[in-house]
């Protein structure tokens, strides 16, 4: 019976399959693919963040979570400096996520912008 995943996974997963005796099929995806693929699975780890139900499970979660931002920095050539330095403006400018401020709506007239 075949299990059709269809994702990008870690790089030891298919020696991992082999040694349990079974069988897969990968291929190597193209740099447009790997892009498309390395941004669904920051998709899926954030939906595994959001369903874990304990700590040690939000750990191993945020950990996936943390390797897959780590290869789109890689991927797309980014400067973790850079990265660091937008954090901190963003921080400066807008604040951090500390005060546990859950925004319900904010009334606006036709055609202004809704992005926060």
């Amino acid at each position: 019976m075949q299990i059709h995943h269809n994702k990008l996974v870690r790089d030891r997963i298919p020696d991992i399959i082999r040694t349990e005796h079974r069988h897969c099929q990968t291929r190597t995806l193209t740099s447009s693919a790997y892009c498309t693929a390395l941004k669904a699975k920051l998709v899926e780890e954030a939906m595994e963040v959001q369903n874990a139900e304990d700590r040690k499970a939000l750990t191993e979660e945020l950990a996936d979570l943390s390797e897959v931002v780590d290869a789109v920095i890689r991927h797309f050539g980014l400067n973790e400096v850079e990265i660091q330095t937008v954090k901190k403006q963003k921080a400066h400018s807008r604040g951090r996520f500390e005060d546990r401020i859950f925004l319900e709506y904010v009334e606006s007239d036709e055609g202004e912008s809704n992005q926060l």
